[in-house]
């Protein structure tokens, strides 16, 4: 219709003006209106049945992996009385939980869960033990109360170390793990003192809890659970770090402040990145030696301690060691699972050893040469690792020793300086080739074994042949003496030939200084000194030796500073764990007790102004070489006694030497003098 604009509308007549379209658009907004609220009321409907069906599924999920299903109720038996130490302080901390997760559970219900879970363990309750925040999250979950404590039972002994004091084992035993896949991150925050107590213990104590979301927690805790290893908490911690690596190296302890930024690391993760997150942490728990697992499971975990293994000192540890069982599965045609990675098996033992049995694949790397002919040993290792670089780049490295302390000691020299060039996966074979012969013996299997010779073979020979070798041996070290005085003998008689053209000295022509017109005692080698042609031979303390207790030996008042190292004996083939403790006037060198470590015996009594020279080789500095003597009429050095020594604190060692030197000199006009 048209209309004009002087055309007038009948209001009355149902035009194009009425007021039926106002009630038409009235009755379709109260329509839209009512099906919106209840559009909004499906959705949070909906989302409120995602939710519930989510927790419930989780619910289901929890209770199958941890086992507790069809548990007993154990708050109905207990004797109710709340007379814990810290009673008051569980209950104020119980009455936070209550506020923060609702009314989901009552404060007396989790007061008497968590008292009962304290008399049932015989434990008290510290605000530091991580039960509070573990408990917040299980609750928001919505167990009922005796599954609840189940739960938080199986949890707490099941995944969560039994010991989590300043030196427990447990961060001992993640610094080896940090240091078998990244030694250079691992020596950088040692070097800034950020121990793994100190950012770790929370992480340890909560699971997690203390650092994520709650959302992302409970999705990590699906897959941890789901796979059953308690040991995946030391990786997923590695992962952190190592995701973390370029910010952690570029940054200092300063204030506490890599400390703090490693803590909150969790807090980075999304629920998207925990898949990704676990693949990684299962990557690198199945490329680390599983015998972690078998060692140190029930020293670590579970509510009961097992002392088997719990003696082992973590602490002193140089790397993670390889079990004899895990190491056979990996060679010979025991060998048929394929595994995630194989071992570059070094073999330290002499060659003569090597040849009449080894482990098929190894290379014999004597490792007596690290001390003896450094370039040589060099030139192996570079041999060794060319090879390895150019054929078997993914391998782990596995040192195998001879399975005696002192005899592998050098073979410890090596592995400390492998993990100070930040070598990655270094480990050691647990007892040696002698624990691995005498398994493959029992099992009978000596067949897997290459090139082994029973009528050769050092643990194949029997007692007789043992007793044999060792006379052989006396008899070849008293021929070295006898050779060593004969030596001496013509050496002392060249020197007398040549005093006879040189004039008579007189005392008062050496002004009362000892080194006048002498080089430094104190230098640093190159290479081994013409001068140690000859030995000394090694004088063992008689069998009435005194035994001394160290730690009251070093307190005596006149001992200004100790060290403690190994010895190298007199023919350079054992190392024996020693002390050297310095007095005003004299150096005491003594022996620990193989049987009892804290107990010494004297070797030697030295008197500072005996030392003639102090070396250190420029290639391996904690080597030192003390040698001793006096000085002859004619100015020239007799030395009488030669010690070496390796010392983690050799610098130190050399500096308090050299002090109690300078103090012993007396006063003179002409000034100090350079020692």
């Amino acid at each position: 219709m048209t209309t004009t604009a002087n055309e007038e509308f009948d209001v009355s007549s149902g035009s194009v003006l009425s007021d039926d379209w106002v009630c038409d658009n009235e009755g379709a907004s109260k329509e839209l209106a009512t099906h919106a609220q209840s559009s909004d009321s499906n959705n949070e409907a909906s989302a409120a049945d995602a939710f519930y069906c989510v927790r419930s599924k989780r619910c289901e999920k929890w209770v199958n992996a941890l086992g507790v299903r069809n548990k007993a109720d154990p708050l109905m038996d207990w004797d109710q009385l709340y007379n814990l130490k810290n009673q008051a302080e569980l209950r104020k901390h119980c009455r936070s939980v209550c506020d923060r997760v609702g009314d989901i559970i009552s404060v007396p219900e989790l007061e008497s869960l968590v008292t009962l879970y304290c008399k049932k363990q015989g434990l008290e309750f510290t605000t530091d033990n991580g039960w509070i925040e573990l408990l917040e999250v299980l609750i928001s979950v919505g167990f009922d109360a005796s599954t609840l404590y189940n739960i938080f039972f199986a949890i707490t002994t099941k995944y969560v170390p039994r010991d989590l004091s300043p030196k427990a084992k447990v961060y001992d035993l993640f610094r080896l793990i940090l240091q078998y896949h990244d030694p250079e991150l691992c020596t950088h925050l040692e070097s800034v003192k950020c121990t793994p107590h100190s950012y770790a213990h929370d992480w340890f104590s909560t699971l997690l809890a203390k650092s994520s979301t709650a959302n992302v927690l409970s999705v990590v805790w699906d897959c941890y659970f789901d796979k059953g290893d308690p040991f995946l908490i030391f990786f997923m911690i590695l992962v952190l770090l190592v995701n973390a690596r370029d910010s952690i190296m570029g940054m200092k302890n300063e204030e506490n402040q890599l400390r703090d930024f490693i803590v909150s690391l969790p807090k980075q993760l999304s629920e998207e990145d925990v898949p990704d997150f676990m693949d990684l942490a299962e990557y690198y728990s199945q490329r680390t030696p599983m015998s972690i697992r078998e060692k140190f499971h029930f020293v670590l975990f579970g509510s009961n301690l097992v002392s088997e293994g719990s003696d082992v000192d973590l602490s002193k540890t140089l790397c993670l060691v390889v079990s004899v069982q895990e190491l056979v599965k990996r060679i010979g045609p025991i060998s048929a699972a394929k595994h995630e990675y194989s071992y570059f098996i070094i073999d330290s033992r002499d060659q003569s050893e090597f040849i009449n049995g080894n482990i098929p694949g190894s290379f014999n790397l004597c490792c007596r040469l690290f001390v003896d002919e450094p370039d040589q040993f060099h030139i192996a290792v570079d041999s060794l690792e060319s090879f390895k670089k150019s054929v078997r780049p993914d391998d782990h490295i596995c040192f195998v020793g001879r399975g005696d302390e002192e005899l592998d000691s050098y073979m410890m020299m090596v592995i400390a300086k492998f993990l100070q060039l930040d070598k990655r996966y270094v480990s050691l074979l647990e007892g040696g080739y002698k624990a691995l012969h005498t398994f493959l013996k029992e099992s009978d299997n000596l067949s897997v074994l290459a090139n082994h010779n029973p009528q050769t073979c050092e643990e194949c020979v029997g007692a007789s042949d043992r007793k044999e070798s060792t006379a052989s041996g006396m008899w070849s070290v008293m021929t070295k003496v006898k050779e060593t005085m004969n030596k001496i003998s013509v050496r002392d008689k060249n020197r007398k030939l040549s005093q006879d053209s040189v004039g008579h000295v007189v005392s008062t022509d050496r002004h009362a200084k000892r080194y006048r017109n002498m080089p430094s005692i104190f230098s640093i080698e190159d290479s081994i000194s013409s001068e140690e042609d000859y030995e000394f031979p090694e004088m063992d303390a008689p069998n009435d030796s005194e035994k001394l207790k160290w730690t009251d030996f070093r307190s005596q008042p006149e001992i200004i500073d100790s060290f403690e190292g190994h010895e190298l004996t007199a023919n350079r083939t054992t190392m024996k764990k020693c002390h050297i403790a310095i007095s005003r006037t004299h150096m005491h060198i003594l022996h620990a007790l193989v049987d009892s470590p804290e107990y010494v015996v004297t070797k030697a009594r030295l008197p500072l102004s005996t030392v003639m020279q102090v070396t250190s080789k420029k290639k391996v500095p904690e080597f030192l070489t003390f040698k001793f003597g006096y000085e002859l009429p004619t100015g020239e050095i007799h030395i009488s006694a030669v010690h070496r020594f390796l010392l983690s604190k050799s610098g130190e060692c050399a500096k308090a030497v050299k002090s109690a030197i300078i103090a012993l000199r007396p006063f003179n006009d002409d000034g100090p003098e350079d020692p």
